[in-house]
């Protein structure tokens, strides 16, 4: 089964320590944990034999091979590039051109994509399964690339630290003001081998507060993942996921089932029994629906049991009224009613494919099941589809949620509330957390949604809105005439989201001790090394205070971090997606940037330091998305104007004391000096 199964386990543990061995003996490790299905380790071990024989074209493939399957798609990119450059290379590895159309699909490069798998189908291979496969992409890359085009259908807002962590965050639901869903940020340590192993728990946000694990009664622990709350509308019953490793990143998972009793305590979890699960495969993904009209209750999940198309499916069965019902609620839930008969559950063969479909959602008001798969068409990933299925008459057809809510990557459990306007959905797109920022592998993040009914083509998503914000905007002109917007003052909208973009950099960086104007570093090479130090910075400021005062700054340092670092370089590359937008439109664009610095060292070496990091940012640009933007700067058609103000322009009142690194170093407000702004970017067009 594909790695990325559940999207619950999207990379175990640490990678397993290396010593100094031959090649050979990497390689035979690596080959083993690939085996075993743990990719993270086989990625490590590939990597010394590269570096132990760097024109060794079998260890490049399997090396991309693992690096693929925890979504490192950058470093896999280079790796299958490598195999094509390397003699024979084509030869031994057919499949690379396919392979690279993949990653291309799922990084939203359509037209790549396209020529990608165009060049497999013209090498003669006729392996019927690669063969359909790859025509399959060129159709979807087609549609994908005409329809990212539309307007968006929704406007997204990603959840802060407050709620996702670094690790995979999914499954939403929500009752009443209080946000369930599950995470896979917790660490466990086997007490025999005190190997450390992570696992999934359920969590609540109340009225948007901080996440915490629930109260009293709803299952925890140690000995399995547990995830996927599925509550009756009355919330009196839950029936939830509890999985356990098969393999490193393997899991097989079945449904349980809590209840309350007449005081409103939860019962002891229990198994659901057969023909709900099945012995040797898996179930998981509940959710329970109530009709409108009857008030029936019925569970749907997803499962790899036989009898479906293929892969993991979607599955509904009825569940008995009188059972799920508040008058059958238990005296004490110590001794909890005995579990009832379920009838056969019956797959949803109208949504299901060969592929994965899973996590459904159905909307009792709308009578509209939402769920997510790779099987349809889409823009590569998991999407999001809905589909009209009434309990009597005739079902709709299947329709993609379209931009706004899809993405390249993958995008699933979808959950709306009742009033159809608003709810959450889980996503790894650009913004999400990552485990490791370099190989940008893992994870699934919370995004909360608003559908809208039209969005002006002019009017995207913008770095630094408000969902509020961007109600009132899609309000304010959804009476307005067609034409309102002229496509200028709608692009000067565009770049004066970015106006006054902040960009931070660590102490003294871009290279340290220097008085050079200019750096061969880019911005994201020295921002994320920033970002790797985040916990140093919490330490070394909360140092020596008292447990709440501590508390206090190390909250302050790791909101700086999240909310204004990691921010300010996710909307550089927005930037950046705009700017070769705009730029293969024939616009000439110059962006004005101006350095600051903290006020450590003497002005005239905080001015060159400016300018170095001016440089940096200038180099980010110029090596962008494999240089599709260098050919726009060396031409003069982008142009980067720099000023570098040094510490004239830091605040008032920071500490210049070299001796006094907490504050002239490790404060939030000492590090909000150590940035470079865009003042300004001003555009026309070549013709």
């Amino acid at each position: 089964m594909r790695k990325w199964f559940l999207l619950i386990v999207l990379l175990i543990g640490c990678w397993a320590p290396v010593s100094a061995q031959s090649k050979r003996a990497y390689e035979r490790a690596g080959d083993l944990a690939f085996q075993r299905k743990d990719y993270s380790s086989a990625f490590e071990y590939y990597g010394k034999v590269i570096e132990k024989a760097p024109n060794d074209v079998h260890a490049h493939w399997k090396f991309a091979e693992s690096a693929v399957q925890f979504a490192a798609f950058d470093i896999a990119e280079r790796a299958y590039k490598v195999v094509l450059s390397k003699e024979k290379g084509k030869e031994r590895f057919p499949l690379t051109y396919l392979k690279l159309a993949e990653i291309a699909q799922t990084k939203g490069n359509y037209s790549a994509a396209i020529t990608y798998a165009t060049s497999y189908l013209e090498s003669n291979l006729t392996e019927p399964l690669w063969v359909e496969k790859a025509n399959r992409l060129v159709r979807d890359c087609h549609w994908a690339d005409s329809a990212k085009n539309e307007p968006p259908k929704a406007l997204l807002q990603h959840l802060d630290k407050k709620i996702n962590s670094p690790y995979s965050d999914f499954s939403p639901v929500v009752r009443g003001d209080t946000l369930y869903f599950s995470s896979y940020r917790f660490e466990k340590t086997d007490r025999k081998t005190r190997v450390k192993t992570r696992n999934t728990r359920m969590m609540t946000s109340v009225g948007g507060k901080s996440a915490r694990e629930p109260l009293r009664g709803i299952p925890s622990g140690d000995s399995a993942h547990i995830a996927h709350p599925a509550f009756t509308p009355d919330g009196l019953f839950l029936i939830y996921t509890l999985c356990k490793n098969t393999s490193p990143t393997d899991i097989r998972c079945e449904l349980w089932i809590i209840n309350k009793d007449r005081k409103g305590r939860w019962t002891k979890p229990r198994k659901l029994p057969e023909p709900i699960n099945l012995p040797g495969y898996s179930t998981t993904h509940p959710s329970i629906s109530l009709d409108k009209d009857t008030n029936a209750l019925t569970l749907w999940f997803a499962s790899d049991r036989p009898g479906g198309a293929g892969n993991m499916d979607i599955w509904s069965v009825p569940l008995n009224p009188d059972w799920f019902c508040p008058c059958n609620l238990p005296i004490e839930a110590r001794k909890p009613q005995k579990l009832p008969f379920f009838d056969q559950p019956q797959p949803v063969a109208l949504v299901n494919t060969p592929e994965n479909d899973w996590s459904p959602f159905y909307h009792p008001a709308t009578e509209t099941l939402y769920f997510s798969s790779n099987g349809h068409t889409g823009f590569g990933g998991l999407d999001i589809f809905k589909i009209h299925l009434p309990t009597t008459g005739q079902a709709g057809e299947i329709e993609n949620l379209g931009t706004g809510i899809n993405t390249s990557y993958n995008d699933s459990y979808f959950f709306i509330k009742e009033n159809g306007k608003s709810g959450y959905l889980s996503s790894n797109r650009p913004g999400s957390l990552f485990l490791d920022e370099r190989n940008k592998s893992c994870c699934n993040d919370l995004f909360y949604l608003e559908m809208i009914d039209v969005v002006p083509k002019e009017q995207e998503l913008k770095p630094n809105t408000s969902i509020s914000d961007l109600s009132k905007s899609n309000s304010a002109t959804s009476g307005q005439s067609e034409g309102a917007f002229s496509e200028s003052s709608a692009l000067k909208e565009q770049w004066d989201e970015f106006k006054g973009l902040p960009l931070f950099f660590d102490n003294d960086e871009p290279d340290k001790r220097t008085r050079k104007t200019t750096t061969k570093k880019t911005y994201e090479t020295t921002v994320l090394d920033y970002i790797d130090r985040e916990q140093e910075y919490v330490q070394r400021y909360s140092a020596g205070l008292k447990e709440q005062d501590a508390e206090l700054a190390q909250q302050a340092v790791s909101e700086f971090f999240q909310q204004e670092v990691r921010a300010g370089y996710d909307q550089l590359n927005q930037l950046c997606q705009l700017l070769s937008k705009r730029l293969t439109a024939q616009d000439t664009i110059e962006i004005f940037i101006k350095g600051f610095t903290s006020p450590r060292a003497e002005s005239d070496y905080n001015l060159h330091l400016g300018k170095r990091r001016i440089s940096s940012v200038r180099n980010h640009l110029a090596q962008w998305s494999e240089g599709k933007l260098n050919p726009y700067l060396e031409t003069g058609q982008l142009k980067v104007t720099e000023v570098s103000f040094g510490e004239t322009t830091a605040k008032a009142g920071l500490s210049d004391d070299l001796k006094d690194e907490r504050n002239s170093i490790y404060a939030p407000e000492a590090a909000r000096e150590r940035r470079v702004e865009i003042v300004e970017i001003t555009s026309g067009n070549k013709e």
